[in-house]
């Protein structure tokens, strides 16, 4: 086996790496269903989604259900989903896109490493990474939640949908992962 120049692997254990898989898995589904979402609320075949829904960008998929919804207004309580989605959205494409875009940081064994967005010039760290599980797996259930609520699934989970309770959002996230609405919190 050809082993491999990078130092940095050393600083994460077997197991840190086994939840980064995980996480990549999470976040790629969770765009997956987002898609979804849009196929649904359009009536597209999973065929028809290959070509027009799924090319699509996460924020580009979020912005179509948006204006979506103002042509034809959700039931209430999907909407809520909605926009209790929205925030932790910004959340996920936060994190995934500085830990798998950015250059890992691990200069000195004293140092925790981090990841750098050179692009955005933004960094998280790995225990703020890892501090970041609960809300990786809020936003599944959020996710998942209003796809089925969506319907055409014929899920036995499609209603009610039981939520965990919303946790905790770390201050190292922007205030956009923070919006969420005030009036109401999903409770399916």
């Amino acid at each position: 086996m050809i082993h491999t120049p990078y130092r940095f692997e050393s600083s994460f254990s077997p197991e840190e790496f086994q939840r980064f898989g995980q996480f990549a898995v999470r976040w790629s589904h969770i765009e997956h269903t987002i898609a979804n979402c849009l196929r649904v609320m359009l009536n597209f075949d999973p065929k028809q989604a290959s070509v027009m829904i799924y090319p699509l960008s996460l924020d580009t998929r979020m912005a179509r259900i948006g204006e979506r919804i103002k042509l034809i207004p959700l039931q209430p309580e999907q909407m809520v989903l909605f926009e209790e989605l929205k925030p932790l959205i910004r959340a996920m494409q936060y994190l995934r896109n500085t830990v798998f875009h950015g250059t890992l940081v691990d200069l000195f064994s004293s140092d925790e490493p981090f990841w750098h967005l050179r692009s955005k010039d933004r960094t998280v760290t790995k225990s703020q990474l890892f501090g970041c599980e609960e809300l990786v797996n809020y936003t599944c259930h959020i996710t998942e939640a209003f796809r089925l609520s969506l319907g055409g699934k014929g899920d036995d989970r499609e209603q009610p949908y039981t939520l965990p309770d919303r946790p905790l959002i770390p201050d190292f996230l922007p205030d956009e992962c923070r919006a969420f609405p005030k009036a109401a919190k999903a409770k399916t």
